[in-house]
């Protein structure tokens, strides 16, 4: 086989390469084409949620001072922080709603009371601060203003971070999903009906994603609020938890 002929052989080759290429972009443009009609539009149906709080969360902090005795003062710490497990126990708190969050010991410093111009001595540990949180889940919202009132009076030193959440609203999400799929189908028989045209079959939808929501958040109290005699329940009111669910929903334009 001479020259020419391995030239036009592979001319020939590319030839056919280039046809099927032709070939192939022309039959996926008309797929695309039939899967996905140019002529679409968009409408976005919405729906709120409103789901009742069922949960409550809490910090209760012991705070501890005592001399440079460590082991004495984490008997006391200790015995604090037992009697307010047993408090919360006793009001129907699980072992497994209860989270250590913080547990650190610090110490305390005296400084000599040097004149200018002499040597002054380094400061001394006159003794050691324990400070423990504790975070607390209260699966029954009705039990939340007894067990505030009683925490301190058990040992607690202060309550903050209380804050309400939605255990489960996917029954309540599923619902309003329902309804935004209603919503966007009115519209868009709306606008084909103010369009002059006839409403295609539904192409594409899918439902945005709105993100989390802030829980709700009462007030922290501390042991001058709330003295440790005081059995006056706080009035704590869970409220609810509100969202919207949104979908976007494309139709063919007939």
């Amino acid at each position: 086989m001479n020259e020419l002929q391995l030239k036009q052989i592979k001319t020939g080759v590319l030839a056919i390469l280039a046809l099927a290429a032709i070939i192939y972009v022309f039959q996926y443009a008309q797929s695309v084409n039939q899967s996905m009609p140019s002529r679409t539009f968009t409408v976005t149906g919405e729906a709120d949620v409103e789901t009742p709080n069922d949960i409550a969360f809490f910090t209760a902090t012991v705070i501890t001072e005592g001399g440079t005795d460590v082991t004495k003062l984490q008997e006391e710490n200790s015995a604090k922080m037992n009697a307010i497990d047993a408090f919360l126990l006793e009001k129907g708190i699980e072992k497994k709603d209860l989270k250590t969050t913080n547990y650190s010991m610090t110490p305390r410093y005296d400084f000599p009371n040097c004149r200018p111009g002499t040597t002054c001595p380094p400061p001394a540990i006159s003794g050691y601060t324990i400070n423990q949180s504790l975070e607390v889940k209260v699966r029954d919202v009705a039990t939340v203003g007894d067990i505030l009132a009683g925490i301190i009076p058990a040992g607690a030193n202060s309550v903050t971070g209380v804050t309400f959440i939605t255990d489960d609203d996917s029954a309540a999400r599923d619902e309003a999903r329902e309804k935004a799929f209603e919503d966007a189908q009115t519209k868009a028989l709306g606008m084909a009906k103010a369009g002059g045209f006839r409403l295609g079959k539904l192409i594409t939808f899918y439902e945005d994603s709105m993100g989390g929501i802030e829980p709700f958040a009462a007030e922290s109290m501390s042991g001058d609020m709330m003295s440790a005699k005081s059995t006056v329940a706080p009035v704590i009111e869970p409220g609810t938890q509100r969202d919207t669910v949104r979908v976007n929903m494309t139709y063919e334009i007939r």
